[in-house]
């Protein structure tokens, strides 16, 4: 057990991607709408900034607020939110509140010039962390709940025609 945690912490990058790709997948694969829909916007985020690092090379600007991934960030924000407030699901929330969080580093560092980097860093590279695991979790209480009680209702009741209607139907569960 001992010689993992150094192997994770030397390559906490990759195996932070092999978990989102696999957990994504997943959401892909047995989730329903809320999880496809979260799985993806978890994606974008990562991709997203493999393509910024690809274009503007590698590195996090860390004594001023990282416009890029600021902008990233705040995309995103729009996405979980609106997964949030329509699904039926309590976890996308709380995915959305933590990319809250990751936006309002990128403020805070632009307001506060005496801002720890590390402390920006933790603030907007953290809460990725917590967000796959709540997806994974999230993937895990729906299946439960499949098998316990069956079908129920993806989204919340008013949200279902904005999907339907934007032709994203294989969201709609």
């Amino acid at each position: 057990m001992t010689e993992i945690l150094p192997f994770v912490l030397d390559y906490r990058d990759e195996v932070q991607f092999v978990i989102l790709v696999s957990v994504a997948a997943a959401a892909l694969r047995w989730g329903a709408g809320p999880e496809r829909a979260t799985g993806l916007a978890l994606l974008y985020l990562e991709f997203a900034d493999h393509a910024y690092h690809a274009i503007f090379g590698p590195g996090i600007e860390l004594l001023r607020m990282d416009l890029g991934h600021a902008t990233i960030d705040a995309t995103t924000l729009v996405a979980m939110l609106l997964i949030g407030v329509s699904a039926n699901r309590m976890y996308t929330l709380w995915i959305g509140a933590l990319q809250i969080i990751a936006v309002q580093a990128h403020l805070a560092r632009d307001l506060a010039s005496g801002m720890s980097p590390i402390a920006y860093a933790i603030m907007f590279i953290a809460p990725s962390y917590f967000q796959i695991a709540l997806l994974a979790g999230g993937i895990w209480r729906h299946r439960r709940r499949l098998q316990k009680y069956g079908t129920y209702r993806s989204w919340r009741n008013s949200s279902n025609r904005w999907l339907v209607n934007a032709r994203l139907s294989w969201l709609v569960d």
